[in-house]
């Protein structure tokens, strides 16, 4: 996302599978980690990731436009009509990014126990919101061939 969206806080959550959580763990970099014996579960949050980038990235202009009264209705949970379906979109990258938080505190220390109800519950909130707001599956080009 530009760096032109202000204010910064939201600038922040539209990063949030890059921006640095524990000890500078990303989302994406713990679910490297995480996916050595999970990978069903990063393969289903990752396209969750991929639909939240895709809706918010078609949103990029209004956001850089409008970024200031966007997070006003975020912070303090109003729906103004016109700005309704964006918020809940921010507030389901909110939750992919507090679950962020708790991967990256796992992968710093993998002797504590692995986040899979977490994972599981925010997937299954963010995949039913993301259907609400009629945001759909990324379509799969399948690799190209290569002649031989």
């Amino acid at each position: 996302m530009p760096a032109e969206v202000e204010p910064a806080e939201l600038a922040l959550l539209l990063d949030f599978a890059e921006r640095p959580h524990t000890e500078n763990w990303s989302l994406r970099a713990a679910l490297v980690r995480y996916a050595q014996p999970q990978p069903q579960r990063v393969n289903d949050l990752l396209e969750l990731v991929r639909r939240i980038q895709g809706a918010l990235g078609a949103q990029s202009a209004t956001l850089q436009r409008d970024g200031e009264e966007i997070w006003d209705a975020f912070e303090h949970n109003t729906r103004p009509a016109d700005v309704a379906p964006l918020v809940e979109l921010l507030d389901a990258a909110r939750e992919v990014d507090r679950l962020g938080d708790a991967l990256a505190e796992w992968a710093v220390d993998i002797s504590r126990p692995r986040p899979d109800d977490a994972v599981d519950a925010v997937i299954a909130d963010v995949a039913g919101r993301l259907e609400r707001l009629d945001i759909p599956p990324e379509e799969r080009v399948p690799p190209r061939r290569s002649r031989g």
